[in-house]
C-alpha cells in the first residue's frame, strides 16, 4: 500500500482517497480542494496503512471508491476520521451476495492480461472510457503487480470472510449502471451495515468522478459566505422555516441572564433578537464568514469575521471557561468536524455554561436529493448523542420534522436562492429542467441541542 501527496500545504484538514483498484494518485490529479491537503491511498497488496500521516490533522475526509471502500474499511476508526463516504463499493469485495460475485472476481484475477486490464477499465468507466482514457493509461498497469492485489484481497476473504469494519460510513453512493460491483450487491450490503448511511443512487457506471462530490459534500466557507451575504436583503422575508426553528430554539433556553455569550453564524439576526430578548446578555461576540450589521442588542458586542470552527479552537485553547453561552441556529451543519467543535465548546464555557444551538437530521431537505445528489451531508441523532456524551455533564436532544408548502417549483428555487440554503452546493441543471424537477414542498428536519458544561 502507498500514499501520495496531491497537495500538501501545512492544512489542518485532510481529504483522504482510497483509490478504486489499477488507479493510482495520476487518476485523481485534478482534486483539489481550498483550506484542504489531498492524499490518495492505493496498491492494495497488503492492509500497512501509515496511520500516523494523520496525527498532524485535526480534521480527516475519506473518500473511497471500489476496491478503496474495503480498504479504508480495515484500515481506520471512527476516532481518526470525521467523515467517510463510499462511492460504488463495498466492504465484501469478492461476496456472492455483498459484493463482486465470487467467480468473477477469482477469474478477474486469474486471467489477467494486458488486454483484460482494458476491457475490464473499459467495462468500468461505460461511456466515458474515451474521456479518462488517459488517466487510466498514466496509472499502475504492472499486470503482475495487479494480480498480486486481487489475490492479496481473495486470501483477506478466505481467512476473515471479510468481517465489516468498524467506520462509520456516513454516505454511500450506488450506480444503477455498475457493472462491476453490482447494484442490487451494494443496496443489500448498506441495508445490513450497522451504522446504516444515506444512500444515494446514481444513474451512471461504476466509475464516478470523484472531485464534484468532494466539492459537495465538503463544505466551501468561501462559497457559502458569498450565497448567505447575497442572501441577506431577502433572507428574513423568505425564511419562514429559519424563522420558525430560531423561535423553537429560542424556547428551550433557560430563562437566566447571561454576561458573555458567543454565537455562531448570526446571518442577519433573525435568532439573534431573540435570545438577546430571552438572556440580556451584557456583552456578545458574533462570528461569521462575512462583514455584519450591528445588531444593538447588547452593551458590548464583537464582530469577528472567522471560521467559526478555528476561532473556537484557538478561544477554546487560549481563553478557556471564559463564556456563560454558545448559541447558534441553523449553521452548525456546515462544521466539517462537528466532534472537535463539541469539545472546543465544552473548553470554552464556564462550569455550569450551557451550549445552544440546532442544525439538522437526515432527511432534512430530502425531495431536493435527486436534483444535487452531492449536497451536504446530515450527521445522525445517533452520532450527537456520541459526541456530546463525550464532552457534556447534562443534554438535552429534540429533533422536528415540518414542511413547507410553495405554490410552484419557481417558488421553492426562490425560497432555496433568497435564504442561502443552497449553501455550496449547485445543481448542473439549466434553469427550464430545474424548473420541471423541484417540488413545491420541502421537508426540515432540525435537531435542537441544549447542553451544559
Amino acid at each position: 500500500m502507498k500514499i501520495e501527496w496531491l497537495h500538501k500545504s501545512g492544512s489542518p484538514r485532510l481529504i483522504l482517497i482510497f483509490a478504486g483498484w489499477s488507479t493510482d494518485s495520476h487518476f485523481y490529479s485534478h482534486v483539489s480542494h481550498e483550506g484542504w491537503d489531498v492524499a490518495v491511498v492505493s496498491g492494495y497488496s497488503d492492509l500497512s496503512f501509515q496511520a500516523n500521516i494523520l496525527d498532524n490533522y485535526s480534521t480527516v475526509s475519506v473518500f473511497a471508491w471500489s476496491m478503496g471502500v474495503y480498504v479504508a474499511s480495515q484500515v481506520l476508526t471512527n476516532d481518526q476520521v470525521s467523515l467517510a463516504v463510499a462511492i460504488n463499493g463495498t466492504e465484501f469485495p469478492a461476496h456472492d451476495k455483498f459484493g463482486i460475485p465470487a467467480a468473477i472476481f477469482e477469474g478477474t484475477a486469474s486471467s489477467l492480461s494486458d488486454r483484460n486490464l482494458t476491457k475490464f477499465r473499459r467495462r468500468m468507466a461505460g461511456k466515458q472510457y474515451e474521456s479518462i482514457k488517459e488517466s487510466l493509461d498514466s496509472c499502475c498497469s504492472d499486470v503482475d503487480s495487479l494480480r498480486s492485489e486481487l489475490d492479496f484481497i481473495l486470501d483477506e476473504g478466505r481467512l476473515s470472510h471479510y468481517k465489516a469494519g468498524s467506520l462509520r460510513w456516513h454516505r454511500v453512493y450506488a450506480s444503477t449502471e455498475d457493472h462491476i460491483f453490482p447494484y442490487q450487491s451494494q443496496i443489500k450490503a448498506w441495508q445490513n451495515n450497522p451504522y446504516h448511511p444515506e444512500v444515494i443512487t446514481l444513474n451512471s457506471p461504476h466509475y464516478v468522478d470523484l472531485f464534484p462530490i468532494i466539492k459537495g459534500v465538503l463544505p466551501s466557507e468561501r462559497k457559502i459566505g458569498d450565497r448567505f451575504k447575497k442572501a441577506m436583503p431577502t433572507y428574513d422575508t423568505q425564511a419562514s422555516a429559519q424563522r420558525k426553528i430560531a423561535e423553537m430554539l429560542t424556547s428551550l433556553c433557560p430563562p437566566r441572564s447571561l454576561d458573555k455569550i458567543v454565537e455562531i453564524g448570526p446571518g442577519t439576526g433573525l435568532f439573534t433578537k431573540m435570545i438577546a430578548e430571552k438572556c440580556s446578555p451584557k456583552h456578545i461576540t458574533f462570528v461569521d464568514l462575512y462583514e455584519l450589521d450591528h445588531f444593538n442588542v447588547a452593551p458590548i458586542e464583537d464582530y469577528i469575521i472567522a471560521d467559526a470552527e478555528n476561532w473556537i479552537d484557538s478561544e477554546a485553547n487560549n481563553n478557556p471557561k471564559s463564556m456563560d453561552a454558545i448559541v447558534s441556529a441553523s449553521a452548525i451543519q456546515w462544521f466539517s468536524n462537528p466532534d472537535m467543535f463539541f469539545k472546543n465548546a465544552a473548553k470554552l464555557l464556564k462550569p455550569g455554561g450551557i451550549l445552544l444551538c440546532s442544525t439538522f437530521l437526515p432527511g432534512n431537505l430530502s425531495e431536493l436529493k435527486n436534483i444535487a445528489p452531492f449536497g451536504l451531508i446530515y450527521r445522525p441523532f445517533e452520532e450527537f448523542e456520541i459526541f456530546l456524551k463525550k464532552y457534556f455533564k447534562e443534554f438535552n436532544l429534540a429533533q422536528e420534522a415540518f414542511s413547507i408548502n410553495f405554490t410552484s417549483s419557481r417558488e421553492t428555487l426562490l425560497h432555496l436562492r433568497h435564504t442561502g440554503v443552497g449553501g455550496s452546493t449547485h445543481s448542473s441543471l439549466s434553469i427550464g429542467e430545474l424548473l420541471s424537477v423541484t417540488p413545491s414542498t420541502l421537508t426540515y428536519r432540525p435537531l435542537f441541542i441544549l447542553a451544559k458544561a
